[in-house]
């Protein structure tokens, strides 16, 4: 054994080598990934609806409304407990621009790394291994979509996650507890995974103190968030995610109680092809097997579970937010197996550098998986950029706007504004279409249901309260004459569902 010791190669360096090359790397990573981000918001080619409603959020915390969700017509905190809003609004308030919004989402997940390298270091003690399982992780699909996908917010809290199972992992017991608490800043579905320190603690035979810990921390966090703070900003609307889960019910009482009862439903919902083939397209840029040879797999279990049970369809997409904690456990359950293959290798084969062969292995394959996430259209002026442009400038400040979904966030810093769809399609109140003050429609869109439906555009041609002041590559722009109706005020809240 001592010999074996003796002769791994020396550019092992356990724990203590310069942070350096990863601070480089993850400078330059974010600035790329701002730069996409932002070149892609700025030619109006990505859909913008939820970065306009963290834009507009934002907006309405520094006008007097504290932190108001205009698609529900709500406090924020009434639909999801984000609490890291409240730190970033001094910035927000510096530069009141989407495009902070962007460099800040870009600079936490770039931060994130910092917590993996760190991980991956000291269980593989190899620098270089430790780099490239960053890199897999900071390029894996479910992770580097969000810098281009929207603005959301899992994305500000992975990085308080990831720091938690580190310091759990090195056993420092006050940061770990400090970092539980952080992560209880962004939505309410995160103490579901914190609880599972708590399980990982049992597994572990750890001490009393790293079961009950999370438990007692995630525990009473969901306590405040569903009994205390949701219910007090939202009134008597019902919490909307609890219709994500179809036919299994609509609380969570409801839905365990079903699987419980009916074992068959369960499977019949789990085992569904789509299910299957989201599954797949987790499990691939690790190499299909590897996170499963270690338990901090369990990690992934809280949120894989929910998304699988949904039968809302969005949380089965890959590059959406809500595969982010799935993602970041699964590298890091596959850094804890290639610790063990990589002992096994050394005593079957003898030394090598394994470690950093697997981790190059799994760069390639987050890398490979880049289709999931990049389309180059997105990144290429579209022929109605200027037309768009030209149609913005002709908006008011304060004014209501309807207005594509591509350049929502373009119009978000004002109280009223949507979308014609909105109205058409999720509130069903067609009439109020005719009421807003500014209406720009893009007819070169083409993706359902962005576009607008040419019985919309009659609706405009015909009404004598409505003229057309632009009108140019497909773009239109329309302005209600005398007043306006929808107005520039705040919207009284909605009292009732």
């Amino acid at each position: 054994m001592k010999r074996a010791a003796a002769s791994r190669p020396p550019a092992v360096s356990g724990t203590k080598g310069s942070l350096k090359p990863l601070f480089a790397f993850l400078i330059v990573y974010t600035l790329f990934f701002f730069w996409l981000a932002h070149r892609k918001y700025s030619l109006f080619t990505n859909d913008s609806a939820d970065a306009s409603l963290f834009v507009n959020t934002f907006w309405t915390a520094l006008h007097g409304r504290f932190f108001w969700n205009y698609m529900l017509n709500m406090p924020f905190f009434g639909d999801h407990v984000d609490f890291f809003m409240v730190p970033l609004l001094p910035i927000y308030w510096i530069a009141p621009y989407p495009s902070t919004l962007l460099f800040l989402q870009s600079a936490v997940i770039a931060a994130a790394g910092v917590p993996m390298y760190l991980l991956a270091r000291k269980v593989l003690e190899d620098d270089s291994a430790a780099l490239f399982m960053t890199a897999a992780f900071l390029f894996f699909p479910t992770i580097v979509s969000q810098h281009v996908n929207q603005i959301h917010d899992t994305q500000f809290v992975i990085v308080f996650l990831v720091y938690a199972f580190y310091f759990y992992h090195v056993e420092r017991f006050g940061m770990f507890t400090l970092f539980l608490l952080l992560s209880c800043l962004g939505k309410e579905n995160v103490p579901l995974t914190l609880m599972m320190f708590g399980v990982y603690a049992l597994l572990q035979r750890r001490h009393w103190k790293w079961v009950v810990t999370p438990w007692l921390v995630s525990g009473t966090a969901m306590f405040l968030f569903f009994k205390v703070i949701m219910p007090h900003f939202r009134g008597q609307v019902p919490y909307r995610s609890f219709s994500y889960f179809g036919a299994l019910g609509d609380t969570p009482v409801a839905v365990l109680g079903n699987v419980l009862k009916h074992p068959g439903l369960l499977f019949a919902t789990l085992l569904t092809a789509m299910n299957i083939f989201y599954f797949i397209q987790l499990i691939q840029p690790v190499g299909w097997v590897l996170p499963f040879f270690s338990l901090p797999i369990i990690f992934v279990l809280p949120d894989l579970m929910v998304n699988l049970l949904a039968d809302n369809m969005s949380l089965k997409v890959i590059h959406w937010h809500y595969n982010m904690a799935i993602g970041a456990f699964l590298v890091v359950a596959a850094v804890f197996s290639v610790k063990k293959l990589c002992g096994w290798l050394e005593r079957r084969y003898g030394p090598a550098r394994y470690a950093m062969g697997f981790g190059v292995l799994l760069v390639c394959l987050s890398v490979s998986h880049w289709t999931f996430w990049f389309d180059a259209s997105d990144y290429r002026r579209p022929t109605q950029y200027q037309a768009l442009k030209d149609a913005l400038a002709l908006v008011t400040p304060e004014a209501s706007v309807l207005a594509p979904q591509t350049v929502l966030t373009e119009v978000a810093n004002r109280w009223n504004f949507t979308t014609i769809e909105t109205w058409i399609v999720h509130k069903q109140q067609p009439a109020k279409i005719l009421q807003y003050k500014y209406v720009i429609i893009d007819a070169n869109e083409r993706r359902p249901p962005w576009n607008v439906p040419i019985e919309v555009m009659k609706a405009y041609a015909s009404d004598p309260d409505y003229e057309v002041i632009f009108n140019r590559d497909n773009v239109v722009a329309l302005r209600r004459k005398g007043e306006d109706l929808i107005g520039s005020a705040p919207p009284a809240p909605d009292p009732t569902p």
